[in-house]
């Protein structure tokens, strides 16, 4: 068992899903080993309303707005006990888990990627705010954390998803094997079932038929018989995962041929009933995919439904 201690940081907004990313984080996380900090920005100023003109009746309402900012402050306190209950619910230790509220001099984005620098080893985050037309509009801090932050695994939760399965998506073997580190170090993964899937496209012809997404522990071979596909690196990436502690029946591969690799991705984890999606981000992408089309990741978190995404920097 991995006895590697971990920072996990969790920004709090006071929203429903912000309270969900944190039970999530409880329950996927170690509670013997594991240091969660709930994290809030303060954007309330405390001269709110002191740089009026020097008129009387500016001044009368100084107090008026001092109790409404006294209010939010106490309101997030009382959110931030919340979420700390309903992470104790969820079997996580009480003492293991910090409230830092900071009060906001950069914009948001900047103050987490900041904190997220202090001996953090992980950042979860709800997908959507308080705000649910703001984030349509402007876009969430989740979707913008996706294209800022590439030191962290950074853990995007939408929902309320299960927490006992996991999917790892691979396409090229740098990314597939960095990513199997990165849950090993993590996650007591002897506790998890996961699956290696993987979207063939290499040699896709017009008007092929998706295949039937099907599950097997024994060696295969892809279905394209590509020699630069990456599903002869299966098994040495399943050898990798049963090195670091997973039990082999709690482990399996999938391999479908499509050349919707998002569609089929999404598929795959609705009829196996997955609760966490684990992805390897490239650092070089080529500028169509990266301008253009989007990256593969972000299409993920777009169409994605109570799911958590991994995102491995």
């Amino acid at each position: 068992m991995n006895s590697q201690k971990l920072k996990i940081l969790v920004p709090i907004d006071g929203s429903t899903q912000a309270l969900h990313a944190a039970v999530y984080a409880a329950r996927m996380f170690a509670p013997t080993r594991t240091e969660i900090v709930l994290f809030h920005v303060d954007n309330q100023s405390t001269d709110l309303g002191r740089s009026l003109p020097d008129n009387p009746l500016y001044h009368e309402k100084i107090k008026a707005i001092d109790t409404w900012v006294a209010d939010q402050q106490h309101g997030i306190r009382q959110f931030m006990e919340l979420a700390v209950d309903s992470m104790e619910k969820a079997g996580f230790y009480r003492p293991s888990v910090q409230i830092k509220i900071k009060k906001k001099n950069e914009w948001l984005l900047d103050e987490i990627i900041n904190e997220s620098r202090e001996g953090y080893d992980a950042v979860v985050v709800g997908k959507t705010g308080k705000s649910r037309l703001k984030d349509r509009v402007i876009g969430s801090v989740a979707t913008k954390l996706v294209g800022k932050m590439n030191l962290l695994p950074l853990i995007i939760v939408d929902g309320n998803p299960r927490t006992d399965k996991m999917m790892l998506s691979i396409d090229r073997q740098e990314e597939a094997f960095k990513s199997i580190s990165c849950i090993a170090t993590l996650l007591d993964i002897q506790k998890f079932k996961i699956a290696i899937s993987h979207v063939a496209m290499c040699g896709t012809q017009q008007g092929d038929q998706p295949s039937e997404p099907s599950i097997s522990d024994e060696k295969h071979m892809c279905p394209l018989r590509d020699v630069e596909c990456i599903c002869p690196s299966i098994e040495n990436m399943r050898k990798c995962f049963e090195d670091a502690g997973i039990l082999s029946e709690h482990l399996t591969d999938i391999v479908v041929k499509d050349d919707n690799p998002v569609a089929a991705t999404l598929e795959l984890l609705r009829i196996n009933q997955f609760g966490s999606i684990v992805v390897g981000r490239r650092a070089i992408v080529p500028f169509i995919e990266e301008v253009i089309s989007g990256r593969y990741s972000r299409k993920i978190l777009k169409k994605m439904e109570n799911m958590a995404l991994w995102v491995i920097n």
